[in-house]
């Protein structure tokens, strides 16, 4: 399903200082009006893109390569589902135990940018825990009991990523613990916004903003007047509702909450952030954001931060380079870094430079 309209912001006043010549020659060649398309199929979730282009047929050839590399990422990186051509991660869970499977390259780079980077979380992430977040998957689609934890506990004994051997010369993985199991959640969706972000940043529609989810990536400014794009940051008690504006370019936003995928039992909720220590969701708090340039960095840091306690996750980001947090504790009250303060309309911010 998809729709995209175009809504049209030529200004009165650039109209009549073109009649009146009080503008120089290259102005008129900044006309651009602002487009919007949405589909439905990817990641499960609702992804839109907002652009600003020239005419129609620019932003309609941008949105329609934004969809059509969403759903083949999705089709890659989905571990319930198969897909005929596809050696999906649903094919390299299913055989890779038994020797090793061709996958598509795809995978075979996010496996080897996550090898590079998952460590940075020291263990918080962990897309080897597929076998522990399966056991949970189920039970939450069954809404209805806890999984046991003696259960949970011997899953976890096979959650090694060392045991993932990927071999990139020949496009294969191979699981030397044949109890392996991949889930892609914590980046899959991110890693696939920043790859979609580079490509849009190099064609002629630079000027954009995607919203997948929780992952928002904002392109070059809105050529609209203004100098940032505004984003909100969702009350998770309150979800219509937004606890702050952030207004950013060239950034990447990526949220974890426990808000947004969860069942009740006994009146508690167990939302899908599970913590490969207690093997339970996460309890230190309601939400963390996370602000960098990279899409695929922030959605991994995102599942990691948000499974430590404020202290220890504040004292985590504050040692990377360019990475902004913002905490929504249990009681409702935020917290966030120096830098993250620059982006805040509750600290000043704006859209305009």
């Amino acid at each position: 399903m998809r729709r995209n309209w175009k809504n049209y912001s030529v200004l009165l006043l650039l109209i009549v200082c073109l009649m009146l010549g009080c503008l120089p020659a290259n102005a008129a060649k900044a006309s651009y009006q602002k487009f919007s398309g949405v589909f439905y199929e990817s990641f499960d979730t609702v992804t839109s893109v907002i652009g600003y282009a020239e005419k129609q047929e620019t932003f309609d050839k941008a949105f329609a390569m934004v969809e059509s590399m969403f759903t083949h990422y999705h089709r890659v990186f989905d571990g319930y589902n198969a897909y005929e051509g596809v050696n999906n991660l649903y094919v390299v869970n299913r055989d890779a135990a038994k020797e090793p499977v061709k996958a598509e390259p795809e995978l075979i780079s996010l496996l080897v940018w996550l090898r590079e980077n998952q460590p940075i979380t020291n263990g918080k992430a962990n897309v080897a825990l597929g076998a522990v977040l399966k056991i949970w998957h189920n039970y939450r689609t069954e809404g209805v009991s806890l999984p046991p934890m003696d259960a949970l506990e011997q899953a976890l004994a096979h959650t090694d990523f060392d045991k993932v051997i990927i071999d990139e010369e020949n496009g294969t993985v191979f699981f030397e613990d044949p109890e392996i199991q991949l889930d892609l959640g914590a980046v899959a969706k991110g890693y696939t916004v920043e790859i979609v972000a580079q490509e849009l940043l190099t064609s002629d529609m630079p000027s954009f903003i995607i919203s997948a989810g929780g992952n928002v990536r904002c392109g070059e400014k809105p050529l609209d007047g203004r100098a940032r794009w505004g984003v909100g940051i969702q009350d998770p008690e309150f979800t219509s509702a937004n606890k702050d504006v952030m207004y950013l370019t060239g950034l990447s936003v990526v949220t974890s909450g426990d808000y947004q995928r969860y069942y009740t039992v006994d009146n508690v909720r167990y939302h899908h952030l599970i913590d490969p220590v207690t093997l339970m969701p996460g309890t230190h708090m309601r939400a963390v954001t996370i602000v960098t340039e990279d899409s695929g960095f922030a959605d991994l840091l995102s599942t990691a931060v948000f499974l430590m306690p404020y202290e220890e996750g504040r004292a985590f980001v504050e040692t990377l380079d360019g990475v902004e947090a913002y905490w929504v504790l249990n009681d409702g009250s935020v917290l966030f870094t120096d830098g993250m303060s620059k982006l805040l309309y509750s600290q000043g911010a704006t859209a305009k430079d």
